[in-house]
Order: structure tokens, then C-alpha cells, then sequence
């Protein structure tokens, strides 16, 4: 059966360290401004890094401007607020005021889970023993809590399920999503991801790993693309969008935003740390025939760009191998240079920042790459500044640690 319903984005939520909502995020990208700055909620004395794209902390319930439920996990807050607001601009937030016949289904993705409930929990045995650790840590720390508790407090009755499957987790649940709607399996699906690698010892773990940019200018430490980069900057935020049918979205007189066109997905079935070039070949060409598009239809790419050198050259040579000679007219940038890594969210809020492209017609820009790798030659890589851009079609890589590729499509609706 091939999938025939038109999916179209009615909403969007996020949280940034550029503030609250869609709009200081995409006016923060555009203008090409970095949101990197020194750790502010945890100590950092005698780490070698002590920066990332950390967010201001928040009153959840007074931004939702309703009661919420008490939590100390930072994700589940960001959650609350990016959900209500995607839901808000879908005009799908009030239940009473809902279609009867519309079961909304809630599929989130997370690379991390809560870590802040498991990283408070290691913090009371370690200093209580076992008896310090509260039972509520059980249902707290599942991954699955971020789309139970949105499904709960905002009434969702659909099925509400969670995708793990590193960063690429926020681009494969928007992309499974639209394959129910397309199949006729759902109508409305609220979907997106959060995370947040920034508590202390998940922090100190990424910190071990020795993949995190060294500068002396936290600003300038994450530089995709550019040969001079020496690791990726951590960050964090949460991006929720409503996907729901053409047809229920007019039925119910909302407003689309864009149309996701194509997902593909792929496993380099190679390395648990080490990426392919092969793996997001496959899932770019895969995205590319679901759409129906050739590579000469998209007018701009959101590179997946984390700033390490595996990512960038591996990344760089999957963009030749699939747009070949073209990557010279083919604006592409890595918003990871503003942002941060923020895992699994990044993908969704990716997703998002795509969709502003093609609204605003306007391409943001991949800063601090001032001297590009040889790897991308070719390319536009949209360095120092944004630019105006007529783009129709707009394609967002995402790619995780185990090899999990997932690679969206948006298309513009004019």
C-alpha cells in the first residue's frame, strides 16, 4: 500500500537557549548569533570544558499559564511548555474544544531520557543509601515519562509512544509519525524531541568521552565544516510539533505550515561510535523517493555538522555522493554552530528551524566555519551570515551514535 495523505505541520513549540518559543529561536539563528556560554547550573571547577548552549532556568506552569505537576527533570518543564505551545498554535490545546473523533497520538523522541531524576537519584544513594532513593524515581526515569506525562496533562488519547535512537531520535519520531498519518493510521500526531546532556554526571560522562570542542572563546568552540574545529559543543532545548492530515487540518479551519514530504532512515550496521558514508546515503535517497523528488529539487540543506571530524568528512562525502556537482548551488548549513548539541532535540528543532526556512524564505548561516574543510569544497556552506533564498523543498540530516540515520524532507506550501 502506498502511503497518499498529505501531512502538514499546524504547530510548533520549542525551547532554546534562545528563549521561549519558535520565534526568538528562529530569530536567534538567522541573525547568526551563538548561544554558547559558561555552565551556570552545575560546578565545572577543574574540568577541561565548562561551556555549552545552556537555557536560562523557567517557571513551566507560568509559562503554560496552568498548573503543572512538580518536577525537578528539566526536560520534562522544556516538554510542557513546547508541547502546550505546538498544541496552542494548532488550535488543538483546549480539549473541550476539540473534535470528538480526533485522537491525538504522542510520539517523542530522546536520546538521554531523564536524566536529571536518575542523575538526583545516584546523588541520594550515594548520599543516603538505598533507602534515600524515592519510589517515584521508577516511572520518572523510564524514557517513555516525556510522552506519558504530555499525553496525560494535555489529554491526548491517542497512543503515546517513545523513540530512542541517539540524535537522530527527534527526526525519526517526526518521521514515523508522518508515516501513520500518511497510511491513514492516525490524524494528528503531537511529536518532536527533548533532551538535555547538561546535569553534572551525564555532563562529566560526555566530558570522558573526549569529543568536546576546546577554545578559548566559548562563542567560537563549535565550528562545523571548518578545519580548524576540534569537538562538538553540548546544548539542549525541546522541539514538539502537531502533524496532522490536509484534510483534518482543513475540516478543523487550521492553518498548515509546511508539508513533511519524505523521511528515510537507515543503520550504518557498522560501529557503535564511528559513522559511515554509506548509512546516510541510503537514508537521504530513501527521504528523496518517498517525496517524489530528485536531488535537484531541494533548495537547501540543514547538515546534521556536530563540528567533529568523523561527522563533518563522512557528511560531507554522503552530500557529493547523493547531489554531486550541484553541492556548489546548494545552500547548506549546520545551526549546531549556534545551538550546540542537543541530541535528540536538535533533530526536531531542526525540523523546525527547516520549516521557518521555507516560511521566511531565508537560509540561516553555519558560523564560525572560517576556513572550510577541504572535505567540503564544493559546497555552499552559508558561512558568517545568513541569506535570503527561494527554497521550495528544504532537507534536514540527522544522524545518532549505534549508526541510526534519519533524514527528513519539508516542503513549503506555495
Amino acid at each position: 500500500m502506498k502511503p497518499n495523505r498529505k501531512v502538514v505541520v499546524t504547530g510548533m513549540g520549542a525551547m532554546t537557549p534562545f528563549g521561549h518559543g519558535v520565534e526568538p529561536l528562529w530569530n536567534g539563528v538567522s541573525a547568526g548569533q551563538s548561544t554558547v556560554r559558561t555552565i551556570q547550573s552545575f560546578e565545572t571547577t577543574g574540568m577541561p570544558v565548562n561551556y555549552a548552549s545552556e537555557m536560562d532556568d523557567f517557571d513551566a506552569a507560568e509559562l503554560v499559564g496552568r498548573e503543572l505537576p512538580s518536577t525537578r527533570d528539566k526536560c520534562l518543564k522544556m516538554s510542557f511548555v513546547a508541547g502546550a505551545a505546538a498544541l496552542k498554535q494548532a488550535n488543538l490545546f483546549d480539549r473541550d474544544s476539540r473534535p470528538s473523533d480526533l485522537a491525538i497520538q504522542t510520539i517523542v523522541g530522546t536520546a538521554l531520557g531523564p536524566c536529571y531524576e536518575a542523575d538526583y537519584s545516584y546523588g541520594c544513594y550515594f548520599k543516603q543509601g538505598w533507602k534515600g532513593v524515592r519510589p517515584t524515581t521508577v516511572p520518572k526515569s523510564m524514557f517513555n515519562s516525556y510522552a506519558s506525562q504530555l499525553s496525560v496533562e494535555y489529554g491526548l488519547t491517542g497512543m503515546n509512544q517513545t523513540i530512542a535512537c541517539a540524535c537522530a531520535s527527534g527526526a525519526a519520531a517526526i518521521g514515523l509519525a508522518a508515516q501513520l498519518i500518511q497510511f491513514g493510521l492516525a490524524d494528528a500526531v503531537l511529536t518532536g524531541a527533548v533532551d538535555s546532556p547538561l546535569c553534572g554526571s551525564m555532563f562529566a560522562a560526555w566530558t570522558n568521552l573526549r569529543v568536546l570542542a576546546r577554545h578559548e572563546d566559548p562563542q567560537r568552540a563549535a565550528r562545523p565544516f571548518d578545519r580548524d574545529r576540534n569537538g562538538l559543543v553540548l546544548g539542549e532545548g525541546a522541539g514538539l510539533l502537531v502533524l496532522e492530515s490536509e484534510e483534518s487540518a482543513l475540516r478543523r479551519g487550521a492553518t498548515p505550515l509546511a508539508e513533511v514530504r519524505g523521511y528515510g532512515s537507515s543503520s550504518d550496521s557498522s560501529h557503535l561510535t564511528a559513522p559511515t558514508v554509506d548509512g546516510p546515503v541510503r537514508a537521504i535517497r530513501q527521504a528523496l523517493d518517498q517525496a517524489g523528488l530528485n536531488p535537484d529539487d531541494i533548495d537547501y540543506v540543514n547538515a546534521h555538522g556536530t563540528a567533529t571530524v568523523a561527522n563533518d568528512e563522512n557528511e560531507a562525502r554522503a552530500l557529493k555522493e547523493v547531489f554531486g556537482v550541484r553541492g556548489a548551488s546548494l545552500p547548506i548549513s549546520s545551526t549546531k554552530s549556534m545551538l550546540g548539541h542537543g541530541m535528540g532535540a536538535s533533530s526536531a528543532l531542526e525540523a523546525i528551524i527547516c520549516v521557518e526556512a521555507l516560511r521566511h524564505q531565508h537560509v540561516p548561516p553555519t558560523i564560525n566555519c572560517e576556513n572550510p574543510d577541504p572535505a567540503a569544497e564544493g559546497f555552499d556552506l552559508v558561512t558568517g551570515e545568513g541569506r535570503p533564498h527561494r527554497m521550495r523543498h528544504a532537507l534536514s540530516n540527522s544522524f545518532g551514535f549505534g549508526g541510526a540515520n534519519s533524514v527528513l524532507i519539508v516542503s513549503g506550501l506555495t
